[in-house]
């Protein structure tokens, strides 16, 4: 059996547990295989996917594995990094262990991807590019090297030749992108342009391009309006009658198939989204150039549809292209050329690259509180980018201080709108990082009570907010000892 393995039943849990194993599920096959082997190694293992079985209250399940297990296993991917759940458990870890000396984190990464920003000091467990063999025995080893806390070998070492230096990484913190709610002159906006698409249908026929043109203006409202499926159904409808009419390459089409892309992108069908994305952005590329405003218009699409799949450098790649390319056509200050700025700082956030992040963030934030003014919901979602690259470059508190700023600031337009509630829960975790559980646990309270109120008990957002809530009450329970 492996040194430090224990030879209770694994997953029983009564004295706790060797290793708990913090994944996302995309990613489930990697941890059962990283379990399977930890568990063939003689250590008890906690993992999800075989221990919270039918009649298993989860959320307990996991905090008993953030609180009593051993050490925190954490598979790292690019998904994991993009998950809330997965940041909020190996938090926790760390922050039990917040210099390392037990090391209770243990990051094992499946592929090349950085890692976030108190995870970068920490040595990691490398299984890309190995063969099963080979993945088991790095594996076990660096396990119960981290376990006994020495790596010495049993033979002397050979005389070194030449020296590697380790690759950097820096740190990765999630963003999101909340919706907007509509007035009620928005509705009825919305209802009048229907009204005059069912006139003109029967006055000019489903086909004629008036009334193709009220039904584009029609599913523009209801994006708007966050009705995407009645949006999708109708911009279908529109752009096979547009290309039945005027064919594929008509600018008309094209606008129409753009709308669809909006609508595809908002319902989270982002294959979809970028299939048509694609098609229309080469099209009109291939008609008006590459500099046309309708064609970096369509790149922004694309972009955002990329984004959504998780192809972040094929996403950084067109958005740092169609940033230089607005900015020439359009100028910096371009409401266009802002809304690529923010999809590139959101692309740089989840590629780790904080400092171009934090740059371009502190730049289009500058242009936009001096356009829009420092109220404005755009200048807001920018500050909230800016929080994040601070976050991950680990300047916590100019990050507090950016996210209290705008979280008061959104609070006067309502404090239950799903923009504040996102601002006030990643401000709860920068409290947790600075080690102010007291506020931490406060506003977590707050923020939970309001998304259980208005999103739901079982919403994803709820329960990212429960966990938060939750570290940060073991955090003020251990600070008071």
């Amino acid at each position: 059996m492996i040194d430090g393995g224990s030879k209770k039943v694994a997953g029983d849990g009564r004295e706790g547990w060797d290793f708990f194993v913090s994944y996302t599920a995309a990613d489930q096959a990697w941890a059962e295989w990283i379990s399977w082997q930890l568990e063939a190694g003689g250590y008890r293992v906690l993992v999800q996917a075989w221990d919270f079985v039918a009649g298993t209250n989860w959320q307990i399940r996991m905090q008993q594995g953030i609180l009593r297990a051993q050490r925190t296993v954490a598979v790292l991917s690019a998904a994991y990094l993009s998950s809330v759940y997965g940041q909020n458990e190996w938090l926790a870890a760390q922050a039990a262990d917040p210099h390392g000396f037990a090391r209770k984190l243990l990051p094992v990464r499946i592929e090349d991807c950085p890692r976030p920003g108190l995870m970068s000091a920490i040595v990691s467990i490398d299984l890309f590019d190995l063969d099963p063999a080979q993945a088991n025995r790095h594996l076990l080893d660096r396990v119960r090297h981290a376990v006994s806390g020495r790596a010495k070998p049993a033979t002397a070492p050979d005389f070194p030749v030449h020296r590697l230096n380790a690759p950097t990484s820096e740190p990765v913190f999630p963003a999101g992108t909340p919706e907007r709610a509509g007035t009620s002159a928005d509705y009825n906006q919305s209802r009048g342009l229907n009204d005059e698409l069912v006139r003109q249908r029967g006055e000019l026929g489903a086909d004629h391009l008036e009334t193709l043109a009220t039904a584009d203006k029609l599913s523009l409202e209801l994006i708007r309006l966050g009705d995407r499926q009645e949006a999708q159904a109708l911009a279908e409808d529109t752009l096979r009658r547009r290309r039945s009419v005027l064919g594929a390459d008509h600018l008309d089409s094209l606008t129409t198939a753009s709308i669809l892309v909006l609508a595809l992108s908002g319902l989270g069908d982002h294959e979809t989204a970028r299939t048509v994305a694609e098609d229309t952005f080469q099209r009109l590329r291939r008609l008006l150039g590459a500099d046309r405003a309708e064609t970096l218009t369509a790149a922004n699409d694309l972009v955002d549809a990329l984004i959504g799949l998780g192809d972040h450098k094929a996403a950084r790649t067109l958005a740092e292209d169609t940033l230089q390319r607005q900015r020439r056509v359009r100028g910096a200050d371009h409401a266009e050329t802002l809304a690529t700025a923010h999809h590139l700082v959101g692309v740089l956030n989840r590629l780790a690259d904080f400092k171009a992040a934090r740059t371009l963030a502190e730049d289009t934030l500058r242009r936009e509180r001096r356009k829009l003014g420092n109220d404005d919901a755009e200048t807001l979602n920018s500050a909230d980018d800016l929080a994040f690259a601070l976050s991950g470059l680990g300047d916590y508190q100019a990050a507090r201080t950016l996210a209290e700023d705008t979280l008061r600031r959104r609070r006067t337009v309502g404090a239950d709108r799903a923009e504040t509630l996102t601002t006030a829960h990643n401000l709860a975790i920068d409290l947790i990082r600075l080690g102010d559980h007291k506020a931490a646990r406060t506003l977590a309270e707050d923020t939970l009570r309001r998304r259980r109120r208005t999103l739901g008990a079982d919403h994803a957002d709820t329960h990212a907010t429960e966990r938060v809530l939750a570290i940060a009450r073991e955090e003020a329970r251990r600070a008071t000892g």
